[in-house]
């Protein structure tokens, strides 16, 4: 897997395919594995590029980040591989990241694609939530926040006929360090509310949401769809919180057709 050093940290990264860069931004608390059969299938077309954000995957580091400092990394990255003007696609965190970097980079991308994500800040019940999860991790490790989380990720009853998917999103979830979890979990709680700057985006926009999306359900999604001028929003049937995993081939048509349109 390559690697490159950007701000202090080692970062890595898989590549494949020829033409338009799309980045890809993974969500929490999970890794570069989760866009595996976006890395399969759209690298025929395009350079598919998904990174481990700083902390997680193999970019192992200790150091805490907000999610403007992550963005800032995403922007260093984009600059040393000259993937200037490229798509970024980014899940949930990732997404979080990717609204970020569009409204203070703007220059650097072509166009953005936000999955499974909001622009809503946390409301009170959100920060205390996530403070328990900080407790939870600080006392018994990673194990246990993929327990919280597992159900919430995927669409409700696909655990059953797919138990190969549960075991590839678990082995990601507990795979994350329990320093990175804790620093992940502040940077979401204490991230910024975008949703009064998203109108100051121009950027051609696709937003995807899994319709059975229990974390941030289609009416967020339907919340950036109004802020983003031009944006285009697609419900995944059968999905929940990683429609890229669940329901990768309706994902892969949305972002083949976005980047075809650029």
């Amino acid at each position: 897997m390559p690697e490159i050093e950007i701000r202090g940290t080692t970062l890595h990264y898989q590549e494949r395919g020829r033409g338009t860069a799309l980045l890809l931004l993974h969500g929490f608390p999970l890794d570069l594995r989760m866009w595996r059969q976006q890395l399969d299938d759209l690298s025929s077309n395009h350079r598919v590029i998904a990174m481990d954000l700083r902390g997680f995957g193999r970019s192992r580091s200790t150091e805490s980040f907000t999610i403007d400092s992550l963005a800032d990394d995403v922007a260093a990255f984009i600059e040393q591989l000259s993937l200037r003007a490229c798509v970024v696609g980014g899940l949930s965190m990732g997404g979080y990241v990717l609204q970020s970097l569009a409204l203070r980079r703007p220059e650097l991308l072509r166009g953005m694609i936000l999955i499974d994500t909001r622009a809503e800040g946390d409301d009170a019940t959100g920060k205390a939530n996530r403070q328990k999860m900080i407790d939870l991790v600080r006392l018994q490790g990673p194990k246990p926040i993929a327990d919280q989380m597992l159900p919430k990720l995927l669409a409700e009853g696909a655990a059953e006929p797919r138990p190969q998917l549960v075991t590839e999103v678990r082995a990601m979830a507990e795979a994350c360090p329990a320093r990175t979890i804790e620093h992940a979990l502040i940077a979401l709680r204490d991230r910024a509310d975008r949703i009064a700057d998203l109108p100051s985006i121009s950027l051609p926009t696709l937003i995807l949401v899994g319709e059975l999306d229990a974390i941030t359900p289609p009416a967020q999604a339907q919340n950036m769809h109004r802020a983003i001028n031009g944006s285009k929003l697609i419900v995944i049937p059968n999905a929940g919180h990683m429609a890229p995993l669940e329901q990768p081939e309706p994902v892969n048509a949305a972002i083949r057709e976005l980047i075809q349109k650029i």
